[in-house]
């Protein structure tokens, strides 16, 4: 897209207020505008009330810093800002959970030889060191069309947590270009999901250039309205710049408390625009009721009523309909002929923002995206019951201990708890209950002999005598990693998780098992953040969610480092329980199991009849095993 010319650029004015915004200074304003040009009155004071508001955009430059100066000469603090026509840049794998970039800004920059510039910051948000990123641009024609792609380095390697690094990419073609898209990537090529944190601005301001000497020479201080009006002298020095209230406060962050009340684009068509070279004004009439009275030689325009927007509740609410006859064209004073008919304010620009009182957006909602799993609600439930139904015999017996005060500090709970979920080695809970039962009263001992531990029940692979000689060893662990838990209140199940494997013979299932009853039974004493902890993917798990639709076997593979499959699946683990994605990962393994233990989806030839999925699985991917193809080892 070729650089457009200043003049073809269009650009709107805003009166943000007058002067120090004091009682006189308003009053003089008005008078002023209104004795020397023929505006109404009462409509200048409403618009001025309304401050900071928009007087008329779709202008020239030119006619925008006419109209600009015009305004400044009587005291009025005003901003001229130019509306941004560059192709919009659009932030890919923003589904993608949980995001680990957010981007902060973007730029689009074209150099005189054609060569297009996006230049941007990102900030690292995760808790992990990123490394080898890269910046990944694309960009499209006029059509939508594919046109070329860049991609640069990342200068910052590697990208600390809560810190930011600039990147560019730089695009060299003749093509037109519409539309540019932005990913984040590492240097396997495998996507960095990223949150867009920019701030959307559609208009940029522009100085106010310095007016002629001619121009300056007669607006500033008309003699007319040195004998006409009282007030302070406002000088090009003194007045605040467009750029800010009268408070400091820049324009954009005074509209979100008060947005700035919005024109209608096809105003400007309707014959009232300022500056025009055949203009004409009538004589003006030194009374208002004159006026008011007076018979237009055209049809009068019409000052319709106006709404107010959003305000805050001490602002009252709606004001009531009111209208007023438009102003008859009227000839120029003797000042004003000396005036380049450019430079003239025409009563239009007030007309356009009384109109614009009227038709204020309100904000609109921003819409959900839909879902691209619809049976995903079908699915939480199903997760949902699984967990209803899935008995818990530890849990009742430990809350029946609790009750009756069988535990002697908390401590002596955790222990307990730690233990169980040690013992339970295979799926095998009736076995591990009974090994705690008989534990429950010597756990707390740091310096127990092995002659003092009662026999317990053996493992499928370590008879009771060694599994009793193992819980030995392991116990001063149990007792170090204990107090480590309960001096610390807040953890992220991953980092507890790490530290709980620490502990002898206490695996990935056996550490998952101790944290969901901690989060259960331990919610005064220990609060656990799961939103961010990653499913472990099994070939088991990834092949149901590849009949499910989660991901493609053919394109997503999974594999130790990350890749499209794994973060697939960790994305719609996020996406379907984003407090505790963990839900999916056991349901899911263990409708893959064998049939003698409850399963359904084999490799080949699953029995989908009774899963729990049955009812809403579009059950792709039946004639080959999933995992076979997309897990690589």
């Amino acid at each position: 897209m070729d650089k457009l010319d200043q003049e073809e650029k269009r650009y709107r004015v805003l009166l943000l207020g007058i002067g120090e915004n004091s009682k006189q200074e308003i009053d003089s304003f008005c008078d002023q505008l209104s004795k020397n040009y023929g505006i109404p009155l009462p409509v200048l004071k409403k618009i001025v009330g309304r401050c900071p508001i928009i007087l008329k955009k779709n202008l020239s430059l030119k006619k925008a810093e006419l109209l600009g100066r015009t305004l400044k000469a009587f005291g009025g603090n005003v901003s001229i800002e130019e509306r941004r026509d560059d192709p919009p840049i659009l932030l890919e794998f923003q589904d993608l959970v949980p995001h680990q970039l957010a981007l902060e800004s973007s730029y689009l920059r074209k150099a005189p030889g054609g060569a297009w510039s996006i230049i941007g910051r990102i900030k690292n948000i995760s808790d992990e060191m990123l490394t080898d990123i890269w910046a990944l641009a694309q960009f499209f024609d006029v059509f939508g069309e594919f046109v070329a792609f860049e991609e640069s380095p990342l200068p910052i390697n590697p990208l600390p947590p809560e810190e930011g690094s600039p990147f560019k990419v730089i695009f060299e073609g003749e093509a037109t270009i519409r539309k540019i898209s932005i990913a984040f990537k590492n240097a396997l090529g495998q996507p960095i999901p990223a949150v867009d944190k920019r701030k959307k601005r559609e208009w940029i301001e522009v100085e106010l250039t310095q007016a002629d000497e001619h121009f300056l020479s007669i607006p500033e201080r008309p003699p007319a309205m040195e004998q006409r009006a009282e007030g302070p002298k406002f000088s090009e020095e003194e007045t605040p710049t467009g750029a800010e209230k009268s408070d400091g406060l820049p324009i954009e962050e005074f509209s979100q408390e008060i947005s700035p009340l919005r024109l209608e684009e096809d105003f400007i068509e309707k014959g009232m625009a300022i500056a025009e070279p055949d203009l004409k004004i009538s004589p003006k009439l030194s009374d208002e009721n004159e006026w008011q009275k007076q018979e237009a030689p055209m049809s009068p325009l019409k000052l319709e009523s106006f709404e107010t927007s959003s305000l805050p509740a001490s602002e009252g609410s709606v004001e009531p309909r009111e209208e007023e006859k438009g102003l008859p064209d009227l000839e120029p004073s003797s000042i004003e002929k000396e005036v380049p008919k450019e430079s003239i304010l025409h009563h239009s620009v007030f007309k356009e923002a009384t109109h614009l009182l009227e038709t204020i957006s309100e904000k609109s909602i921003r819409e959900e995206k839909p879902s691209p799993f619809p049976w995903l609600e079908d699915f939480r439930r199903s997760v949902e019951i699984y967990y209803q139904r899935l008995p818990n015999i530890f849990a009742n017996w430990f809350k029946e201990c609790q009750k009756e005060g069988s535990f002697i500090n908390s401590i002596h709970a955790l222990l307990t708890l730690l233990a169980y979920s040690r013992f339970d080695q295979g799926n095998q809970p009736v076995q591990a209950l009974e090994n705690t039962q008989r534990v429950v009263r010597i756990i707390l001992q740091r310096d127990i002999s092995a002659d003092d531990i009662p026999p317990l029940e053996g493992t499928t692979f370590i008879s009771g005598e060694g599994w009793k000689d193992l819980f030995h060893r392991a116990l001063p662990k149990l007792h170090q990693i204990g107090n480590a838990i309960l001096e610390k209140r807040r953890w992220k199940a991953f980092d507890l998780e790490r530290l709980l494997q620490v502990i002898p013979q206490m695996g990935h299932q056996n550490s998952r098992l101790a944290i969901d009853l901690m989060h259960e039974l331990f919610t005064e004493l220990i609060e656990i953040d799961f939103s961010n902890t990653p499913v472990v993917i099994e070939e088991r798990l990834y092949r149901v969610a590849s009949r499910l639709g989660i991901l493609n076997p053919h394109f997503d593979t999974s594999q130790r480092a990350p890749s499209t499959g794994d973060i697939k699946i960790q994305s719609f683990a996020q996406m379907a329980f984003p407090q505790n994605p963990l839900m999916i990962e056991e349901p899911m393994t263990l409708m893959a199991m064998e049939e003698d233990q409850g399963g359904h989806c084999f490799p080949t030839q699953p029995q989908c009849e009774g899963c729990l999925f049955e009812t809403f699985c579009p059950r792709l991917h039946l004639q080959f095993d999933p995992s076979e193809k997309g897990m690589r080892k």
